[in-house]
């Protein structure tokens, strides 16, 4: 068994807002927005190249390895379409038929999936009025959407095309079109919202329209690194990180949009008590290797999300974020140190809910004075995955 001791205030300054993705970002509820300097930067993705016999080459666009559709002919497409992302209609430009091709990668996570979809030529395509909030990250080409009463252009390299559940949407993409959307069901914002707020949401969730083009920055890059780690090691993730990603998309969609709540979660939250801190901390340290839902966390606390990080700050110096980190660093040092024939550090780090090699490299040398190459060399195992650490 590991021992956890409750880490140094300076030692949690080294390595907050790194590493696990959901929690990393529980300390910027107050809309101080982080980047993470590893994060890719905007326009990286080079242009899709589709071949005569349509051989699309997805090796450096998003999703690569969650192929749902690669095909030349417009009633497979259709099919596709209708059956894997719920569009109502589709139909391809007369005059491009012949040179009709289209590409598309799919990831869901329940209440929240990426698409990554490449038309070589002119389309048109429908959706009902479900459930999916969208946003739409475009990387080349050009269109145009309308949704009810309202419509908009999509330009090249554009992320603020916000579309709203619950209204019939139309979009029309012009030739050598790409982009990666993000859906997210709009019952799970509210109850994200809700744990925030410390109450229900009974009011309709209304997103503005206009957002500030850094906010749009830097929710394009949340959601392209989520693609690429998912991309990269998203077959050796455990359940823990992979329910973490999901809900780190979630909370990034709602602090980097307004809202029609954004006034309330930049209210001042109630104060909570040092003993809630300590029975979050108890509860962390108990549950380190499953999702650390926040919904959990406030029960355990039965303060709000937003009191219980303002109490964290206030009574500790760091955020529940940077503990989770804290506890999960401690038991991959432990195992690190303690290894079988099948230990690595990729393991390790995987198991532990690090998805980003370098993150988990840099934090572990930071917290212990070296890599965690180097603790499992000297137990006699190198098992080492990852080039960057």
């Amino acid at each position: 068994m590991v021992a956890i001791r409750r880490p140094r205030h300076e030692e949690l300054k080294r390595i907050s807002g790194r590493g696990l993705v959901d929690l990393t970002h529980w300390h910027n509820l107050e809309f101080v927005l982080l980047l993470d300097a590893g994060m890719v930067k905007l326009g990286s993705f080079r242009p899709i190249q589709l071949g005569a016999a349509c051989a699309m080459s997805f090796e450096s666009i998003p999703l690569n390895r969650f192929p749902v559709l690669r095909t030349a002919d417009p009633e497979f497409a259709r099919s596709r379409l209708l059956a894997v992302f719920g569009a109502t209609s589709f139909d391809v430009s007369s005059i491009g038929l012949n040179s009709f091709k289209v590409g598309a990668n799919h990831l869901a996570f329940g209440d929240v999936d990426l698409c990554f979809c490449a038309y070589d030529t002119e389309v048109a395509l429908g959706f009902g009025a479900d459930r999916y909030v969208r946003q739409i990250f475009n990387i080349e080409g050009a269109g145009r959407w309308n949704a009810g009463s309202r419509s908009g252009d999509i330009t090249r390299g554009s992320s603020a095309s916000l579309l709203p559940a619950q209204v019939p949407i139309k979009f029309l993409f012009g030739s050598n079109y790409r982009h990666l959307v993000l859906r997210i069901e709009i019952n799970s914002l509210r109850r994200y919202l809700g744990l925030l707020l410390g109450h229900d949401v009974d009011d309709a969730l209304t997103f503005e329209q206009t957002s500030r083009p850094s906010a749009m920055e830097r929710l394009r890059r949340t959601v392209f690194q989520f693609a690429l780690d998912y991309d990269a090691h998203g077959a050796g993730f455990s359940e823990l990180a992979t329910a973490e990603m999901k809900r780190s998309l979630i909370m990034n969609f709602l602090m980097y949009h307004a809202h029609n709540y954004t006034h309330l979660l930049l209210r001042e939250p109630l104060a909570s008590t040092t003993s809630s801190v300590r029975k979050v901390e108890e509860y962390i340290a108990a549950n380190w290797d499953q999702p650390i839902d926040i919904e959990a966390l406030s029960a355990v606390a039965k303060v709000s999300a937003r009191s219980l990080f303002r109490q964290f700050r206030k009574s500790r110096g760091y955020s529940p974020a940077d503990f989770v980190k804290r506890v999960r660093l401690e038991h991959a040092r432990d195992m690190l140190q303690q290894p079988d024939d099948q230990t690595s550090v990729t393991q390790v780090a995987l198991k532990c809910g690090f998805q980003n090699a370098g993150h988990f490299a840099r934090d572990y040398r930071l917290s212990f004075g070296e890599l965690p190459s180097e603790t499992l060399k000297r137990s006699g195992r190198s098992r080492f995955n990852f080039s960057q650490t």
